[in-house]
């Protein structure tokens, strides 16, 4: 490595026959109109002063892999000052045409382009990345129609040559400015290939400054040491980012590689990390450079319809993603994903794919009406395709196994109620929750609705005023602050500021003049008063929309199960229960859902009691132990040697104090006591060992 400092002009641009490189690997060219003032600022001083500026830090490998004697600089960083000062000298070059053909002239001559280089491919001294290289190129050749009047190459450039017209109409010359501009220094380091590695020193370099995104570290990695990143650019990268990216908005692309990641590893993934993370789950899944770009664009494909509106699905399909997406519950991406992937690999149909979404947007909403937050749903749909589909046959019955699983759930995860989601409906105050009020007052009107609201322009509105005025006076203070915010007091509007804490008839009046929503509005025209009861009236419709719009169906078929399950007879080691989670025993053809051993012993007690009567009463008089060794009582009419006593009924008590393969010999030896038949009874069991915490 070495490092000196140049007059940036001079002795680093005006080299003849030079060709600075934008590698592929590299960002688009970004700098805002912000950082492009700051650069006329320092110019405008310059001028005043005539003292140099400092203007930074140009990174950049050498090769000479062009004859004819063209020295090759691939910019490692500093791409962005420089293309900048690139624009600059067009837009002073332009603004001197007719005023200083001198000056224009060694512009173009000297610093633009290399005046006595033969090849036309590399008579302009800058190359950026093709993207920004069309537009480059079509500036420079003043073919303005071509140009996107979007991209910063144009916008820069009208506000370098906006500025120095005035600059010029002040009375300073294009010569003035020009000299100013080549008082401007920067330190070059220059990387010596095969010695200093690029990868490196570039992250270094940013970690300070203008930051990269973790989609630009991500590029960087995978294309900054290839040997074919042009084809791996051209035919991965640009793809993925022209799916995702939009303008200079990098949002949707880091989302990606975050939910991506996620959905990969099923595990959460901090943000500050993810970089590193990338690079891990990189190495360890093996991955080439060109097999991740291939896997990473074919999720991107499948991930712009998350969150932009593509002709990829059906229509039904976008629809229910944006609602997702109007619910701000990214949450639920990295299952999706899974769930996408099947359908793409023809797991499943496109109805089963649609089912399927409904029932996600229907437990989101739930949930999310029923106030659990963000952060419980995304640890909950890390794990979730994973615990469904671990046994792998319960994808042949897709949505069935889905349902039952939420269903199945005995955590804060499991689906809210009818009853709960009603009532939170009707009677919780949801406009706080500004995106839930409006999505469910607009999910009410346009669900049902061939025209479609447009809701942009829309804002949430009360009918019984946020203030009361003199014309509402009978509605009590109490009353006010209960029934203020609830869902049947609100409405939607494009005249908030005119309907105020107007009396109720003129907000009737300007209702019927101005609001198209009928559905929402149909109990509200037709009242000469709104008090209390009309809201609660008002609250169990709009609730009942909803309910119906969001009813689950809930499927309990025990043929699904979400462990890989094993069966444990009379005749097994009962050791193998120890660590195992119990699902269910079977006894004399009845198959009994239990998953506490403890309780499956109380239940096998009164089974067999109730089979064969007395036999408890004969075992409980004599102090039975199934284990004559230890001498001490497990079925007694005293508790005074038992440890952890469980009355079965009139004075028995039986010992709970027993691990799980000691249960399944006392059972065992109960079944013979009672003279049944053993080989009728078995347990299942979770096959993946774990241990439990419930039994001693």
């Amino acid at each position: 490595m070495n490092a000196g400092k140049l007059w940036l002009l001079r002795e680093f641009i005006g080299t003849n026959k030079v060709l600075f490189k934008i590698p592929v690997y590299q960002r688009n060219y970004d700098w805002s109109e912000k950082n492009c003032n700051r650069l006329l600022d320092d110019t405008k001083r310059i001028l005043e002063t005539g003292k140099k500026h400092f203007l930074g830090t140009i990174v950049f490998m050498a090769s000479k892999e062009h004859g004819f004697s063209l020295q090759e600089y691939t910019i490692i960083d500093g791409q962005q000052r420089l293309t900048t000062m690139m624009i600059l000298l067009k837009a002073l070059a332009d603004a001197a045409e007719g005023v200083d053909n001198i000056c224009k002239s060694e512009i173009n001559d000297s610093y633009i382009h290399n005046k006595y280089c033969e090849i036309e491919e590399f008579k302009v001294k800058l190359k950026p990345i093709k993207s920004d290289n069309d537009q480059f190129v079509a500036l420079l050749k003043n073919k303005y129609d071509d140009i996107d009047q979007n991209s910063r190459i144009w916008t820069n450039y009208q506000t370098c040559k906006n500025k120095i017209e005035k600059w010029m109409k002040n009375g300073v010359s294009p010569g003035d400015i020009l000299a100013a501009l080549e008082k401007l220094e920067i330190v070059n380091i220059v990387l010596i290939e095969g010695e200093d590695d690029p990868q490196v020193i570039f992250e270094s370099i940013n970690s300070t400054g203008l930051e990269l995104t973790h989609a630009d570290l991500i590029r960087n990695y995978l294309l900054m040491n290839a040997k074919n990143q042009d084809f791996l650019y051209e035919d991965y990268w640009t793809c993925i980012e022209k799916m995702l990216k939009r303008g200079n908005d990098y949002s949707n692309l880091n989302l990606f590689f975050t939910q991506y990641l996620i959905y990969k590893t099923n595990t959460n993934v901090n943000l500050k990390y993810l970089y590193d993370e990338f690079l891990k789950m990189y190495k360890n899944e093996h991955f080439t450079q060109e097999s991740i770009l291939k896997e990473l664009k074919y999720y991107a494909d499948i991930f712009q319809a998350f969150v932009y509106d593509t002709p990829k699905y059906p229509e039904e399909i976008n629809q229910i993603l944006k609602k997702i997406r109007q619910l701000n519950q990214s949450t639920c991406y990295p299952f999706l994903l899974h769930v996408f992937n099947d359908y793409e690999q023809k797991v499943i149909t496109i109805d089963t794919l649609q089912r399927t979404l409904n029932l996600i947007l229907s437990y989101i909403l739930r949930r999310v009406t029923c106030g659990v937050p963000s952060n419980s749903l995304r640890g909950f749909f890390i794990t979730l395709y994973g615990r469904i589909f671990k046994v792998t046959s319960n994808k042949s019955r897709y949505y069935e196994s889905i349902n039952k699983f939420l269903w199945s759930i005995s955590s804060h995860d499991v689906i809210p109620s009818d009853s709960e989601f009603k009532r939170v409906l009707e009677t919780s105050q949801i406009y706080p929750s500004k995106t839930l009020c409006k999505y469910l007052l607009m999910d009410i009107e346009n669900g049902g609705s061939k025209e479609i609201l447009n809701t942009d322009s829309l804002t949430i509105e009360h009918i019984m005023p946020q203030t009361l005025s003199s014309e509402w006076r009978y509605i009590k203070t109490e009353d006010h602050e209960k029934y203020l915010h609830v869902l049947g007091n609100l409405s939607v509007t494009g005249y908030n500021s005119e309907l105020s804490n107007k009396s109720f008839s003129e907000k009737v009046e300007l209702i019927q003049e101005n609001s198209k929503a009928v559905i929402l509005n149909k109990d509200i025209v037709d009242k000469t008063k709104w008090d209390i009861p009309e809201i609660k009236n008002r609250s169990k419709r709009l609730a009942g929309i909803i309910m119906k719009r969001y009813h689950i169906d809930k499927i309990d078929d025990p043929s699904i199960e979400f462990e890989y399950i094993k069966k444990i007879t009379m005749e097994d080691d009962y050791n193998e229960v120890t660590g195992k989670k119990l699902i269910s025993f079977s006894f004399n053809g009845e198959l009994y859902r239990q998953n506490k051993f403890t309780l499956m012993l109380l239940d096998m007690v009164k089974i067999l009691d109730k089979q064969n009567p007395g036999i408890l009463d004969t075992l409980a008089d004599r102090d039975y132990s199934y284990t004559p060794k230890f001498k001490r009582p497990y079925i007694s009419r005293s508790t005074d040697n038992i440890i952890k006593p469980e009355t079965l009924k009139d004075n028995i008590y039986i010992e709970t104090r027993i691990n799980p393969s000691g249960i399944m010999k006392f059972i065992e030896s109960l079944i013979e006591e009672f003279k049944a038949d053993k080989s009728t009874f078995s347990i299942s069991v979770i096959a993946d060992d774990y241990i439990e915490d419930e039994e001693e």
